[in-house]
């Protein structure tokens, strides 16, 4: 029986002629395989398409956003919440649109002269409430208060539609998700530009 130390110089001596015999192979191998790296272009995703893709997310979230707010705007004011109710006669009107900050569309800003239950007459100018379609008429109207500086009426003639206005909530909060991943698109795609 041969020594501890002699039997594992020789198995070591054996594994290494094991792994030069398998470079060997390899290397014959990879000689009949033509080189791939001059074949294959890899391209990386452009800083101009990343671009143009955030601002398509962008652009969709802005045109949800305008639709929740085009359907808040058709869905009238109700007559029952009126602090107090009037007569409305329309004098002029200025067309506005068709993107605004009361959403897509074309719709009428109006002046008129509220007679307030027979006693104080006062001179305002409402958008959306009125038409052109209006003018020299006489309207009834409910006081809803101010909302942000502007007045708010209600008329008479017009139903409230509660439910066109959840609607446009509903795309609102539907224009959170590409908002946000826009958002964070854009902030990468800033990001990997600066790395440059």
């Amino acid at each position: 029986m041969e020594p501890l130390d002699d039997r594992i110089a020789k198995r070591l001596a054996e594994i290494k002629e094991q792994e030069r015999e398998l470079d060997r192979k390899e290397a014959e191998r990879n000689a009949d395989v033509p080189a791939l790296g001059a074949q294959v272009v890899q391209r990386k995703a452009g800083f101009l398409s990343s671009l143009l893709f955030t601002l398509g997310v962008l652009a969709l979230a802005a045109g949800l956003l305008g639709v929740g707010v085009t359907l808040g705007r058709m869905s009238a004011n109700d007559m029952a919440d009126a602090d107090r109710e009037g007569e409305a006669t329309v004098s002029s009107c200025v067309e506005r649109g068709p993107v605004t900050n009361r959403g897509f569309g074309y719709w009428e800003s109006c002046q008129v002269k509220v007679v307030w239950e027979g006693t104080e007459i006062e001179g305002m100018t409402i958008g959306v409430v009125f038409n052109s379609a209006d003018i020299g008429k006489t309207v009834r109207v409910g006081d809803l208060g101010y909302n942000r500086s502007s007045r708010q009426l209600a008329r008479a003639d017009v139903a409230p539609r509660p439910w066109l206005e959840w609607i446009g909530y509903g795309f609102g909060a539907l224009a959170m998700l590409p908002t946000l991943v826009g958002v964070l698109l854009m902030r990468e795609v800033l990001r990997f530009r600066r790395k440059r």
